[in-house]
């Protein structure tokens, strides 16, 4: 009777684990998280149509040549992101995840992302990302562990509305 009781708990605790198993792998990245990865992929190519253009005054120096993590937050989840801009401004090395060597850390909500990915051009779509960065919609800050960049990025977000 004892190995009946015991089998079957081993049984349970197996089907239990198995069906709880994918439901917190998924869990990791936020539903939507896909689609959001589609829409940087868009949005970064006609970006990068335009690339070279880009002018967030003297804040522009600080985000060529860096790596940086994508937070995109919506309904109190959020998805990170990774991507690399170069010297002459195109983005390059887009991944569905966070990067370990990332200096800068960009936050910004899903309805921005879909707003410049719904660009029609690389110039409407540079516009569009240039905006949301002067208005706050797209905040640019150090990556936590980073202290040179945190304080950069705090003294430039302070000074922001004098630079821009």
């Amino acid at each position: 009777m004892v190995n009946r009781i015991l089998a079957l708990a081993v049984a349970s605790l197996l089907v239990t684990s198995a069906a709880v198993a994918p439901v917190a792998a998924q869990s990791d990245r936020p539903s939507w998280s896909g689609e959001v990865f589609t829409q940087l992929e868009t949005g970064f190519a006609l970006y990068n149509d335009a690339s070279g253009e880009l002018d967030l005054g003297p804040l522009t120096s600080q985000v060529e040549n860096k790596r940086i993590n994508l937070y995109v937050s919506d309904a109190g989840e959020t998805a990170v992101y990774s991507f690399r801009i170069t010297g002459d401004g195109e983005i390059l090395d887009l991944r569905e995840s966070s990067h370990d060597g990332a200096t800068l850390r960009m936050e910004t909500d899903r309805a921005t992302i879909a707003h410049i990915a719904d660009a029609d051009s690389g110039d409407q779509a540079l516009a569009r990302f240039e905006t949301a960065a002067t208005n706050g919609d797209i905040v640019l800050k150090g990556e936590q562990g980073d202290v040179v960049a945190q304080v950069t990025w705090f003294v430039l977000n302070a000074l922001k509305g004098l630079l821009l």
